[in-house]
């Protein structure tokens, strides 16, 4: 019999598509997803304390890892459609979600599905209002010219390693083994074929209603992250009802590895519904406080007194 408190690999065939997850944990499920060039591994340290409150599920996305990477549509409304239905067939209703990067598309294209079944919502360095991906020079590229981006995702090595050294703040950047690690899982068969699928079809998803966005919200981002300026998020409360507090880190755009330990605690006081308290403090880190429901206008909108 395993025990719930080691990690388990799992996998699972749902509608003709394999999956891949880690799981560890019982209680209300915490469903993880990763960005690019990732895996479930984005959550590697985050996963060890949210487990010992929540049943933790880390996906591997479709096209990476030892996910299923087959022909077909990536949008984002046909990718969360794909996770409802594993969700439903492990016998999950409700939960809550994070999303890093990429992550954060799938998870909003989740929410616009079915908002209903999602508890509470960490999105990381991803912002929404101020942001069109559809927009980006790098999406576009990578859309319209698959084979050449294939062909630089093959190097596996390089690849990854260009994103993190343009991506982070070199003070946080993950160590020289975490980025070997990174690269392992971003080398398996057929990643380079299907990954560049998202850019191509990220215009056939249905666009998200933000007005759904009713449950709590944290928006934790990279105060150094040069592909989501820190301008991005501000004013996003007027368009997400539910958003609850942003906070922003002394690190570039993978938080949850540049700052592991400040991310698993926010999202530890996050999901443990701990808001009305305030904010704690976080090493190295700031927020720009939002308050709690029912907000109205922001105020005292800058860094909150004692936080350097």
């Amino acid at each position: 019999m395993q025990n719930e408190n080691e990690l388990k690999h799992q996998f699972k065939n749902v509608n003709g598509l394999d999956w891949h997850w880690v799981e560890m944990g019982s209680g209300h499920p915490v469903v993880l997803l990763h960005g690019i060039p990732e895996s479930w591994a984005c959550w590697q340290h985050q996963i060890p304390t949210l487990s010992k409150q929540f049943r933790v599920i880390a996906l591997d996305l479709k096209g990476y890892g030892q996910s299923a990477k087959p022909d077909g549509d990536y949008s984002g409304t046909t990718v969360a459609a794909e996770i409802l239905s594993l969700l439903d067939e492990i016998g999950i209703d409700t939960f809550h979600i994070a999303g890093h990067d990429w992550g954060v598309m799938v998870a909003d294209n989740i929410i616009n599905l079915s908002p209903n079944r999602v508890t509470r919502y960490v999105r990381c360095s991803l912002s929404l209002h101020n942001y069109d991906p559809r927009n980006s020079l790098h999406h576009q590229w990578n859309g319209q010219n698959p084979e050449l981006a294939s062909e630089l995702m093959r190097n596996s090595d390089a690849y990854v390693r260009v994103w993190f050294d343009t991506s982070c703040k070199p003070e946080t950047k993950p160590s020289e083994a975490e980025l070997q690690s990174i690269i392992k899982e971003f080398s398996y068969p057929g990643i380079a074929e299907a990954v560049p699928k998202y850019f191509r079809d990220i215009r056939n998803s249905k666009p998200v209603d933000y007005s759904k966005f009713t449950m709590p919200v944290l928006y934790i981002h990279g105060e150094h992250d040069p592909r989501q300026p820190i301008e991005y998020a501000k004013g996003m409360e007027k368009f997400v009802p539910g958003l609850e507090a942003i906070l922003v880190l002394d690190c570039g755009h993978f938080t949850p590895r540049e700052q592991p330990t400040d991310v698993t605690n926010a999202m530890m006081w996050f999901f443990h519904s701990m808001l009305g308290s305030g904010l704690p403090i976080f090493a190295r880190s700031r927020h720009y406080g939002l308050p709690t429901k029912p907000a109205g206008k922001v105020e005292n909108w800058g860094v909150n007194p004692g936080m350097s």
